[in-house]
């Protein structure tokens, strides 16, 4: 890194300080406008002996228990709170996290699924429910919120700083999602809500349902809880996209222009979604004595996606381009190209069945007024299985094409034969594919704390930990050969298969000329037809083969239906650990001041299975000096393999009450992140073997975790009730950060034609390796203002905001290897409440600074950023009486369209609409 390139990092970071602290300086003025609206004569009346209590509920009651857990916690941490029983600030739990200093997140469909913290993915981010590891259904470690509704969620904290007690795994965050109890809950209560759903794009209205019950019984010893909720969604979402750029040389002859920088496609995608959530969850307590309470509570899910989408796609070959046009970074602009291109139409089907159960017992006992322990034991499982249920099928025909792309608007195509004749279809390419993902973790965990009574030393906390995991991830796929046994665009496909299609509002708004109708047909229609002996023959014909060759090929693999991939694995983690802390708490100089000095141990051994080609020789070609013809032993050959690493986690939390309103932090800790699941997969695969090119690719079972030591600093002034400013700063030095890199492997071979001395083959292996660092620091600010001071009605009145400023020094030590830090960039919250009497109104606005969403996107192996954008979403509430109300509820009511970009940015990738969406409803309590 140049000097020139880290003071402009330096002078970048510190302009987006400035403006977070002219945020922080707003805040200040607003606080000294509450003092001096506060400040009030001195009364000559008697202060009456009444005290009147004032329950607060709702919006603001959700404020001020999310405060609490703030200010009086040991560790740093961030909360969100249910605003009532079954009424969520939000429709998505990721939606609501991303209101606190510090979370991102990823949508899909439109709904919050995946959460950033810090810059840090979601795989650096280690989720519990209820204290407890929930399996997911995603091939790594990544916890889908979308899985959870809303109603069922009580409460989250994002830990920021970890202490021995807390579980490890977390390098960005440790976030614990809670669910509702019911002895949290006095007496009886039944909460039932339904609103129906609307969405802009697809102008379709659906379903949503709540129902809640819960209940004390025997004197209050026995608690019961059950919650029902169901939601089904009908999206639309409609995309421009390509898949990346490559350098290459385009035309021919004297007019070829080389290391040109050619988009690969550029596509036109309409994708229907269904979308339906099923939850259920129970909760039984039993209070067995004053000192002993044992819970049970089991969740069950249900969330499916189906997911129909239809395409127009175009494939750029740089040997039939002409007539381009560079830019000064040599990214093509426009060109042509000839009629050897084609225009293509794209069936496909993107399904997400997935379920998961979990099932918990606990055991909370005081034996003593000093001595607390607890034991936990759960088992959760969630599986998603797809495989064989997605579809990619393609019918095209041959069309020259005009490309332009001059930055204003998205990418322009016209074609010389339009997109709209039916008459034109052929047959070209068909498969089912998909994954079965499978999760199952057993965990069981005893904590203790003994509190004593010296004056500094004031509890110890002790505790084990033991977690069963087991990953299952089986690929599912058309054989190749069958899968294009029509390949090359050879027949016609039958009259009626095409049909117009006319998607809604398709990038509406948006300017370029590009195709916005296109033709659509039916997957199941199409593998129908490929399947007759006409359609073979057809094939034969134009192929030069034997009549029935086609066909007989289809038979013999079973048809165009998905069969076992050698890439299945499985991937079990067994984790166990203790814990030891003590708590301290004292005055210095007249401030109190508390801290909690902990190590956390764990041992972790993984076991991945897989299969993998076993290599016994290469041979050389008669003729033919530029390959090799390897012979295996066996392409589907199991391998195991087991590793075992010990990790000691220290951590250091001080907190200091500076003023009875501020308080100042400090954490020093050490934290991992474990190797993702997809990358450990003890496999290998020889991708090229010639002559001076040997290459390979594969996991890496002997993966270390991503280490980190964190220094966070706070101060957190507590003006008011529901008030306050924070300003925070944290370092993170990360180690072993896991990248995919080269490196030269040994392979002995039988060496029968003396080709390679000793019989060791070398080849270029790539796979995740540990081989990098990276120092990430960032400052957060935080602010929350009520205006109780106002005159009515305007003393309803409320502001929350904040902002958070990441950055990173990469250290690269494998010379050539690109690195980057996923989901890395600045973010910013602004939300505008209004609460009082039966009103309740609040508008919220989050915005994400430009990113990197992936780190390399395999078509030039450039990263995509995601731009930065904004999303304004709003709710509205009236009381009707103390048991009814009705809302009103609004999310990207600002229609955001989500848009990528390659390393220039003018390398337009993807222009994504979901649309706006709505909801009106109606709450019951009883």
């Amino acid at each position: 890194m140049t000097q020139a390139t880290t003071a402009g990092r330096g002078r970048a970071f510190a302009r987006r300080l400035m403006i977070s602290a002219g945020m922080g300086a707003l805040g200040l003025c607003m606080i000294a406008s509450t003092a001096n609206a506060q400040e009030a004569p001195a009364s000559d009346t008697p202060a009456s002996d009444t005290v009147e209590e004032i329950l607060v509920t709702g919006l603001r009651a959700s404020l001020s228990r999310a405060i609490d857990v703030k200010r009086n916690a040991a560790v740093i941490v961030d909360s969100i709170a249910s605003e009532d029983l079954g009424k969520f600030p939000d429709s998505n739990v990721a939606e609501s996290l991303q209101r606190i200093t510090g979370v991102s997140i990823d949508r899909s469909g439109g709904e919050g699924r995946f959460v950033t913290v810090r810059g840090f993915g979601p795989s650096f981010n280690n989720v519990l429910v209820n204290g407890r590891t929930l399996a997911t259904e995603n091939a790594g470690r990544q916890f889908s919120f979308d899985l959870l509704a809303a109603e069922l969620i009580s409460g989250a904290d994002v830990y920021k700083s970890n202490n021995a007690t807390l579980q490890e795994g977390g390098i960005g965050s440790t976030i614990n999602v809670k669910t509702a109890r019911p002895f949290d809950i006095r007496g009886s209560k039944v909460i039932l809500s339904a609103k129906a759903n609307y969405e802009d794009l697809s102008e379709k209205t659906s379903p949503d349902a709540f129902a809640l019950f819960s209940t004390r019984l025997a004197d209050d010893r026995i608690g019961v809880l059950a919650s029902l909720s169901y939601q089904k969604r009908k999206a639309l979402i409609n995309t421009a996209a390509t898949n990346g750029y490559y350098s290459t040389t385009v035309g021919s002859g004297a007019s070829a222009i080389n290391n040109a920088l050619v988009p690969q496609n550029y596509d036109q995608i309409s994708d229907q979604e269904d979308r339906e959530r099923i939850g259920v969850t129970g909760t039984v307590q039993f209070r067995a004595t004053d000192d002993l309470t044992l819970t049970v509570d089991g969740l069950y899910n249900k969330f499916t996606v189906a997911s129909q989408a239809s395409s127009i796609g175009h494939w750029f070959s740089p040997a039939d381009i002409s007539n381009a046009v560079l830019d000064g970074n040599r990214t093509v602009t426009s060109f042509s190209q000839n009629a050897n291109g084609h225009t293509d139409y794209i069936s496909r089907t993107f399904n997400r069945p997935t379920k998961l159960r979990s099932l918990g017992f606990n055991a909370d006992w005081n034996p003593t007024d000093k001595i607390n322990v607890k034991f936990d034991t759960s088992y959760s499982k969630a599986a998603s299985n797809n495989g064989g249920n997605e579809i990619f099928a393609v019918v095209g025909f041959p069309n020259a094409v005009q490309y332009s792309n001059t930055g204003d608007g998205l990418p322009s195509l016209t074609a010389a034969k339009g997109f709209t004749d039916p008459s034109v279809g052929r047959a070209h390419f068909a498969t089912r594919e998909g994954s079965n993902v499978s999760e199952t973790v057993y965990e069981t965990r005893l904590d203790g704390v003994f509190k004593t009574d010296y004056e500094v030393f004031t509890a110890l906390r002790m505790g084990a930990i033991y977690t069963d995991r087991t990953k299952d991830n089986a690929s599912v796929r058309t054989d190749n050969d069958v899968g294009c046994s029509y390949c090359g665009y050879g027949i016609a496909v039958p009259a009626g298969l095409l049909k117009p299609f006319n998607p809604s509002s398709f990038l509406d708004g948006e300017s370029g000329d590009f195709p916005r109708q296109w033709l659509s047909f039916n997957a199941e229609d199409y593998f129908k037809f490929l399947e007759t002996p006409a359609a073979g023959n057809a094939q034969d014909v134009a192929a030069g083969r034997p009549l029935g060759s086609t066909a007989a090929y289809i038979a013999s693999k079973g048809g165009f239906v998905g069969l076992p991939q050698p890439s299945a694995y499985s991937v079990k983690e067994k984790i166990s650990g203790g814990y030891i802390q003590g708590d301290f708490a004292a005055d210095i100089g007249g401030l109190p001041w508390t801290a909690t000095l902990g190590v956390r141990y764990v041992h972790t051994e993984l076991t991945s299975r897989g299969v993998q080609q076993t290599l016994l020789d290469v041979l050389p070609i008669a003729g033919d000096s530029t390959s090799y013809t390897a012979v295996y032993a066996d392409a589907n050959a199991p391998v195991s393999k087991t590793t075992t690493y010990n990790d000691f986690l220290p951590s250091l939390n001080v907190k200091v009450d500076l003023t009875p309103e501020l308080v100042g932090r400090f954490a020093a800790t050490k934290t991992l992140s474990r190797a993702n699941l997809t990358d450990v997969a003890p496999r290998i695969a020889f991708t090229t073997l010639r002559p001076g090119n040997l290459t390979a690719s594969g996991g890496n079972p002997d993966l270390r975790p991503f280490k980190s030591t964190n220094f966070d600093a706070s101060l957190e002034w507590y003006y008011q009730k529901a008030g306050f400013l924070t300003v925070g700063t944290f370092y993170k030095r990360i180690d072993d950060f896991i990248l995919n890199s080269l490196a030269t492997e040994n392979f002995t071979i039988a060496n029968s034609a003396g080709l390679y001395p000793g019989g060791i083959l070398p080849v270029q292996v790539l796979r995740p390796r540990n081989s990098q660092s990276a120092d990430v620091y960032g400052v957060e600010i935080g602010f929350q203002h009520t205006f109780d001071y106002l005159p009515a009605p305007f003393d309803g009145l409320g502001i929350t905001a904040n902002a958070t400023i990441v950055d990173s020094k990469a250290n690269q030590t494998a010379a050539g290897t690109p690195f980057v830090l996923e989901g890395l960039g600045d973010s910013q919250n602004l939300v505008g409440f209004y609460a009082k009497g039966p009103i309740e109104v609040r508008v919220a606005y989050n915005h994400r600074d430009r990113f990197i969403s992936t780190a390399s996107n395999g078509t030039g192996g450039d990263p995509i950023y995601t731009k930065g954008q904004g999303q304004i979403d709003l709710q509205a509430r009236y009381a009707v009486s103390e048991k009814f109300s009705v809302f009103f509820e609004g999310s990207n009511v600002g229609d955001t369209k989500t848009q990528t970009v390659g390393k220039y940015a003018n390398q337009f990738l993807s222009h994504v609409d979901t649309g706006a969406r709505y909801a009106v409803g109606v709450r019951a309590q009883f």
